[in-house]
């Protein structure tokens, strides 16, 4: 199990046993620790946690809650309290929800599935937990979906809070940039809230939005990962001489990298690609250089791609052709490309975790995705003139960012920042056996 996260079993359990599998950095009188072991249930949690006193004679309703759920009240007494917070709030999160008076449990993922959550389930018991390690075998819980298991009952599974593909059929370009705005700085105070230091990621436009808007709310640490000579090292340098933006260059080399990857490996994540590795080893630099400088979190500008279209692969569709077929296709695609990238933000979300930040995703907001999904595929990419993120690069000149550099195209950051090219030269050189 990772510091951010829970275990939570009605099976008998050994909690030293999983303590140890933590690491002995957490040993330390860790503040967030959380055991509680009562009434046939067993948690060990990691994250935040509240007790509700239920009544003199009546246990009370625990509630572990890895990451944020945005929402007005914290009146969560019954599973029909916790259905209608999920239905009608943003938040990236992972929970569990316990009634062990009634032998209740309920947890969920937010429905982008941003946070990692297993669960175990044999008939009269159930296993749920954070890091997949502390279970045999296990199942991924869908996002967006309440899982309830009742003692003797056996379990059932509710959607809410959906994320469907419904086009709107009249909107304008200039409505679309204003409130894609709005939300994007809604998700940002809502994320900054509390904050004390912020360390963002920034590579491309969606990043320095992202940095942009934060400024009006925190003092945040812009900061690029990037290799010597690499476009995103002369990249930043042109948005501190254009923009201002104080952006830290964080330039890694050889051995950086070589120790990077040997510190992932212990996180026992799947990597589908080399490409996979490269962003992780960037994830990872940043967390690292987020904790030795004191920040309590991590932002970074994942989804973007998928909501606005940045992926190169979207120029191939003709989003003005007459075929409404095809303006179909391709934000059916970006809607596919939308829910599958649930692995991408769990891998980030761990190796963050592992650094003891937080991270921070504005652009995973419910109430954002849930609107760009739904605006037509031409206001997101213009094959025509061979620009992605048509609507977001509109956004970022809404909020005073000139037009050269709103539409200053760059490669993906694990090619722009040189860490791809350096992550498959270590590769093939491990497999000659040259380290």
């Amino acid at each position: 199990m990772r510091y951010n996260g829970f275990i939570l079993t009605n099976k008998d359990i050994d909690l030293e046993l999983c303590k140890r599998m933590i690491g002995n950095r957490y040993n330390k009188s860790c503040e967030k620790e959380f055991v509680f072991k009562k009434d046939g249930f067993a948690a060990l949690c990691y994250c935040k946690y509240v007790q509700i006193p239920e009544g003199q004679d009546r246990m009370m309703i625990i509630i572990m809650l890895n990451g944020d759920i945005y929402y007005n009240s914290s009146n969560v007494h019954s599973l029909h309290d916790l259905h209608g917070m999920l239905a009608r709030s943003d938040g990236n999160y992972a929970l569990a929800w316990i009634d062990t008076n009634d032998g209740v449990v309920a947890f969920a993922r937010d429905p982008l599935g941003s946070k990692p959550l297993y669960y175990k389930h044999d008939g009269s018991n159930i296993t749920i937990a954070s890091d997949r390690r502390v279970l045999n075998t296990c199942t991924e819980v869908e996002p967006g979906t309440l899982y309830i298991f009742r003692l003797g009952l056996g379990m059932e599974k509710i959607r809410f809070s959906p994320i469907e593909y419904k086009p709107y059929v009249d909107v304008s370009m200039d409505d679309a940039i204003e409130h894609t705005r709005h939300l994007i700085s809604t998700s940002l105070i809502r994320r900054l809230s509390g904050r004390s230091r912020v360390v963002v990621g920034v590579s491309g436009i969606d990043s320095i939005i992202l940095a942009m808007l934060s400024n009006h709310i925190l003092d945040v640490m812009p900061v690029t990962v990037c290799t010597k000579g690499s476009y995103d090292e002369m990249n930043a340098r042109y948005i501190q001489e254009v923009m201002g933006l104080r952006t830290h260059i964080l330039m890694l080399e050889e051995q950086d990298i070589l120790k990077i990857l040997n510190d992932i490996s212990t996180l026992d994540l799947d990597f589908a690609s080399t490409m996979d590795v490269s962003i992780a080893c960037i994830v990872y630099a940043l967390a690292r250089f987020a904790r030795d400088n004191g920040a309590d979190a991590l932002m970074l500008g994942q989804l973007a791609d998928e909501l606005f279209g940045g992926y190169a692969r979207y120029l191939r569709y003709d989003c003005r052709s007459s075929d409404s077929s095809i303006h179909n296709d391709l934000n059916m695609i970006l809607f596919n490309d939308l829910k599958k990238a649930s692995h991408d933000l769990c891998r980030d979300e761990s190796i963050a975790s592992s650094m003891l930040v937080d991270l921070l995703l504005p652009y995973a907001s419910v109430e954002l995705a849930r609107y760009v999904v739904n605006l037509p595929a031409e206001f997101k990419v213009d094959t025509v003139h061979g620009v992605r993120k048509l609507l977001l690069r509109k956004v970022a000149e809404r909020i005073g960012v000139a037009h050269e550099m709103a539409y200053r195209e760059k490669k993906a950051m694990q090619f722009s920042s040189g860490i791809f090219k350096m992550v498959k030269r270590l590769s093939k050189a491990s497999q000659r056996g040259e380290r």
